[in-house]
């Protein structure tokens, strides 16, 4: 077996993940992992996969695509041979939480100041809160969550101390926890 990528786009609807799964099995392929998000009404899925040896993309494409017609959704599939190799740096997970009110500048600071210590995002989520007043300039507050790989070479009172001064310019409050901690104290 080979691996691939399948990613689908388009207008969300219910049952987008079974109509792309079911396909993907009749294949013979078995889903090792699945991410999906919903943004303005638009459905994004990546799919990754164990694929037999032979079947291949185009086959998966192919499948896809007949069974995908009408429904508004696009696809692309790419064997693991056709992806680039991430740099395999030895690092932590980390999760690093912000909060304020809403700004155009907090996602490119915030990702600037991760990204300048070679740190990897590997999730990011941004959530408008609702039901709670706007600040004095009418902004509305914003949660983010970002889930990072810091390499352990980095000085982690560096990244810390970088943060705070991003936090204080855009006067946002951020967070920076381990994940296994994150997820102890976050345990239901």
């Amino acid at each position: 077996m080979h691996q691939a990528l399948v990613a689908i786009f388009g207008q969300d609807r219910p049952g987008i993940v079974h109509q792309v799964s079911r396909v993907l099995v009749n294949l013979g392929c078995h889903i090792l992992s699945v991410s999906q998000t919903t943004l303005l009404g638009q459905f994004a899925g990546l799919f990754a996969t164990k694929v037999p040896e032979n079947v291949t993309h185009e086959i998966i494409s192919e499948a896809l695509g007949e069974n995908l017609t009408g429904s508004a959704l696009s696809h692309w599939v790419a064997r693991q041979s056709d992806l680039v190799e991430t740099n395999n740096v030895k690092s932590e997970p980390y999760v690093l939480t912000i909060l304020g009110q809403d700004h155009p500048e907090i996602i490119p600071e915030v990702t600037k100041t991760v990204a300048s210590f070679d740190a990897n995002i590997e999730n990011l989520r941004s959530i408008q809160i609702e039901n709670v007043s706007s600040g004095p300039d009418g902004r509305a507050p914003i949660a983010l969550v970002l889930e990072i790989s810091v390499p352990v070479k980095v000085q982690q009172s560096a990244f810390r101390q970088a943060l705070a001064l991003t936090a204080e310019e855009r006067g946002i409050e951020i967070s920076l926890q381990h994940r296994d901690i994150f997820e102890a104290i976050h345990r239901v």
